[in-house]
Order: structure tokens, then sequence, then C-alpha cells
């Protein structure tokens, strides 16, 4: 017998194509596979990185488009724009420099803000350091700028790459008052930056950086007895120095004030607790301002700045008239005397918008320490008093600024009568916003004649304004005197907490009163609506007063144990 021949059935033809054609019709088109190379990458251009690494593996196609993608791309940011955020997590020294060595024509990365960075490797132990960081970005050779808010790692970027530009606005995200002693940073001469804003950080000096165009420093110590023996800026066009720990000498300042009028396009100066040298701003302002020496100047800000003297003020103000646009005035040098050698000037302010008389840094608003902590911590040494600018002066601030829209006064308690401020000549036409904190003195009678004098005002904010002195019932003499000793002092505690109690009532009611008869006295428009409203057990109160084109708001704060209690509208 031969062998037996295996049975074959027979399929009908075209079977498995008809399922498989079938199968094709349920399953969802894949469009993005069916698009070229070019277009992937185009469409991840709009992509923030993160999603363009997830899409990685996702098919062989894009993974294939993700690598030509990162090899000519040339911009990068590993934050989608988003500055105040950070990084994506994950990444340790060998995914970064895996990553970046997949970037070989990167020339400028943004988004470098890791939320940790060890300071070294450590062996056997995966980490994001900052040696891994270095080596990552020396595997870009065209690599010109990095943006990040590390100190560490921009003090390393600026001692092994020089020639690497800190991109953007560098500002540190640890700072801290008191300054934490582990924030350390030194800036070199070669640095490449032209933005710096440092906040609580050990500095030891601020060199000659010639790139460098704003430079903000807040709560920084600076560590060398002469911090500012090198300081030279000529491209600088904005300088803060805010609540800093620097030398006590006065005279160690003077390099610092000649190094700001040597920087010809310096437009905003703003120095608060300053200890420089009193009179100093005025010699040099004399020297340099044929050269251009705060000549381009439209923001001055001086407060608690201990030794200042109004002729420093004033000569910075005379020297940057024609381009001037704010003033922030320290209640020392809130006086009458300023205002009216500035009206004797006879000069023109044509661009200037905002004024504001007794300023107070909002630290030492907002600060819990008292003085004797503050100067502990390297602070410089200064108790501020209410400004003592009278209705005279601020007659002549108003001949002298014809064009002001912005007026914020603070603590001034020797205004009286505001409707003696306006005058035929000037009569503020253009002032759109007036604030009055703490100006107890202001009548409001008189108070209101001047609003009615402003024609463009639209807002207004009163703060601790209309209070009256505190009124204080002393205990009758009685002629008994078989009173004990512990009767005494019983009577004296129920009638401390009856005054109290009584006070706050009138006050209460003293306050509504004015807001009320201020309202009424209003020839504008008609009452629309009026807010009295209790917040909280402290005693704080809040009243509004809403115009048909003014709108008033009227602030009132009872301090209770020393503390003032924030009212936001």
């Amino acid at each position: 017998m031969g062998p037996r021949r295996k049975s074959t059935k027979t399929q009908p033809v075209g079977s498995s194509n008809a399922r498989e054609l079938f199968l094709r019709q349920d399953e969802p088109k894949d469009y993005i596979n069916e698009l070229s190379h070019e277009v992937l990458c185009h469409v991840f251009r709009y992509l923030p990185m993160k999603d363009i690494m997830c899409m990685e593996c996702l098919s062989r196609k894009l993974r294939e488009a993700v690598t030509l993608y990162l090899r000519v791309v040339k911009v990068m940011d590993l934050c989608a724009s988003h500055w105040w955020e950070y990084m994506p997590s994950g990444f340790n020294d060998v995914s970064f420099i895996f990553l970046l060595k997949k970037m070989p024509d990167l020339e400028q990365l943004y988004g470098l803000h890791p939320r940790y960075l060890e300071r070294r490797r450590v062996r056997g132990y995966e980490a994001f350091s900052i040696p891994g960081v270095l080596e990552a970005l020396q595997a870009c050779p065209n690599l010109l700028g990095v943006e990040t808010s590390h100190l560490e790692l921009v003090e390393a970027i600026w001692n092994y790459m020089p020639q690497v530009h800190i991109l953007g606005k560098f500002r540190n995200r640890n700072g801290a008052f008191p300054i934490p002693a582990e924030n350390k940073l030194a800036i070199p001469i070669t640095a490449k930056i032209q933005t710096l804003h440092l906040v609580g950080v050990n500095v030891p000096e601020i060199p000659c950086v010639s790139m460098l165009r704003h430079l903000y420093l807040k709560w920084v110590r600076l560590t060398k007895p002469q911090p500012f023996k090198d300081f030279l800026c000529v491209s600088l066009r904005t300088f803060v120095m805010r609540n800093c720990a620097g030398p006590t000498n006065s005279l160690k300042y003077v390099p610092l004030v000649t190094g700001l009028a040597s920087a010809r396009n310096l437009e905003q100066l703003e120095l608060v607790r300053v200890p420089f040298l009193g009179g100093l701003i005025q010699h040099v302002v004399e020297d340099s301002w044929r050269s251009g020496g705060f000549r381009n100047l439209h923001t001055i800000v001086f407060g608690a700045c201990k030794n200042a003297l109004e002729v420093d003020l004033g000569y910075l103000i005379i020297t940057a008239a024609r381009r001037l646009h704010e003033v922030r005035i320290q209640p020392s040098l809130t006086k009458d005397g300023v205002f009216s050698a500035l009206k004797m000037a006879e000069l023109e302010f044509p661009q200037f918008e905002t004024l504001h008389l007794g300023y107070v840094d909002e630290f030492l608003l907002q600060c819990k320490m008292n003085h004797s902590e503050l100067v502990k911590y390297g602070l410089a040494d200064v108790v501020e008093n209410p400004g003592i600018i009278t209705d005279i002066g601020m007659k002549a601030v108003n001949e002298v600024f014809t064009n002001i829209k912005y007026l914020l006064i603070y603590n001034c308690p020797h205004l009286h009568n505001p409707h003696h401020w306006i005058t035929d000549q000037s009569r503020w036409s253009r002032l759109v916003d007036l604030t009055l904190v703490r100006c107890h003195a202001i009548k409001l009678d008189s108070f209101s004649q001047f609003i009615e004098l402003l024609p463009s005002l639209e807002f207004i904010c009163l703060d601790q304004m209309f209070r009256e002195p505190p009124k204080v019932q002393t205990h009758r003499h009685t002629d008994r005197q078989t009173d004990t000793q512990t009767h005494r002092h019983t009577d004296r505690h129920t009638d401390t907490q009856t005054h109290r109690h009584t006070d706050r009532q009138m006050d209460r009611e003293v306050r509504r009163a004015s807001i009320v008869q201020f309202s009424h006295r209003f020839p504008k428009a008609s009452l629309v609506k009026m807010l009295v409203a209790d917040e909280d057990s402290r005693g704080t109160r809040r009243m509004a007063v809403m115009i048909h084109k003014l709108t008033i708001r009227f602030v009132s704060r009872f301090l209770t144990h020393g503390s003032i209690h924030p009212t936001i509208f």
C-alpha cells in the first residue's frame, strides 16, 4: 500500500482578506503615523518637553520623529514657558546627560529650575547633582545661554563655563529673612548676566560687571568690609537695594554712589535702609550731571535712609526733572522745605505722575520683629518718625507737580485743611487716585471741599482717618476716705472696662456720622449705597460709600494689642 495522502480542506478564496478588512474597519484610524516626520517635528514645536518625551515610547515612527526633532532643536524650555514652576521631576545625572546628548545643536536652554540638586555625586546612588548638570551642559558644543534659579548651579556655571550667558532674570527661590547661612553667591567679574535679583543671600561684594542691566538686592548680607570697592556697572538701568545688611560706616558707600553716577542709562533708583553719607549724593550729582549722571531717572525711592538729607533728594529730582515719573519719599524728608526749594527752582515735570509722601517699606510694616532684632541681624539702625509736612508744603507740592495722577500720603499728622492745597494756578486737573493713611488731623469739612475741586478724581482710599482723640474720663474724688485698697482696685478695673466699651461705641458713632456727613456734602451725585459691616471680634470695621462717578473706600481699623488687621476689598 502506498502512503496515505493528507486531506486538505478547501477554503473560499478571499475569506482571510475579507476578515482582515472587516477588523480594520472596526479599529480607529491612526492618523498620527500617517503624518510625515517633518509635519510631526513642526507639531512638536508647540508641545511642552514633557509631552514630547512621553511620545517617544508610543510607536517607532514617533520615536524616530522625536529623535529627529531633538537633533535639530536650538531652543528648549523644560518648564513650558512657566518660569515660576520647577522642571519635571525624575531626572538624574544619567538621564539628563542622555537627553542633552540628543540635542547637539542646542543653543539656549530655558527652565533649568531643579527642585533639589546634590552638591556632589554620591557613589552607588543615582542622584541629580551639580557635576552631572555641568557634564550634560558641556555635552552641547553650541550652547550659548542657560536660564536657572539655583544659586550653587549658577556659580558653578560662572566658574566652569564662563562663556555661557545666564538668560532671563535670575532670581533665587530660597530667599528668606533672617538670611540663611547656606545661601551664598560669589559674583565674578566675567559673569555674563543682565538681570540679577537676589533675595536672602550672602554676597561677599558687588564687582564690576559690564553686562549687568538690572540689579535687585533684598535682604542681602554683604560680607566683605568694603563690598562696593570695585562697583562699576556702566550698563545699569535699575538698581534696587532694600533692607540689606552691609557696612555700618557711611564712607564705605561712596564707591556705590559714584558707580551709580557712571551708569548713564540708570532709570530706577530705590534705596531703602541704606546708610550712605549725608550730602554725598549732592556732591556726586554736582560732579556728574553735565556728563549725564542721573539724568534719565524715572523712579526715585528713598526709604529709611538714616543719613539722607533734603539736598540729596532735591538734587536728584532737579537733575531728572525731564523724565521723572515717580517719587517716594521717606518720612524724615517729607518736609515743607523740600518742595519750597523745588518751587523756587521753577522746573517743569512733564511726565511726572506718582508721588508717595511718608513712604515706609512694606517689610517694616508687616515685620513682626522689633527694632533691636532687626539691628541684631545686621540692618541699619533707623527709627522713623511721622512726616512733618504741613498744608503750606502741600500747597507747594500742588504748584510743583501740576500733572500728578496718583497721590499717596502716609502718617502726616500736621495736615489739617486740604482745600488750602489747591490754588488758582494749579488744581490737579489730572489727579485720578488719592490715598490718605493715618492723617488723623485732616478736617472732614475741608476734605469735602477739597474733593469738590478735583474734576478727574475717580478713586479715594481713606485708611484710619477722621479719628477723634481718645476720650478718657477720670474718677471723681469722693469725700469718703473709708474705702479700702481692694475696693479702689475693683472700682478702677470696672470703670476701665466701662470706659473702653463707651469709647468704642462713641468712636463707631463718630465714624458713621463722619462718613454720612461727607456723603451728604458731596454735591456731584446722589448717594447710592452705604455699607457698614463689622468684620471680626477684634474691632476692625470697614465702611464703603459708592457714589455715581466717585468710588470712596473708607477703611476704619481699630488697632488692638498693637497689631494691624489687613482689610481687603
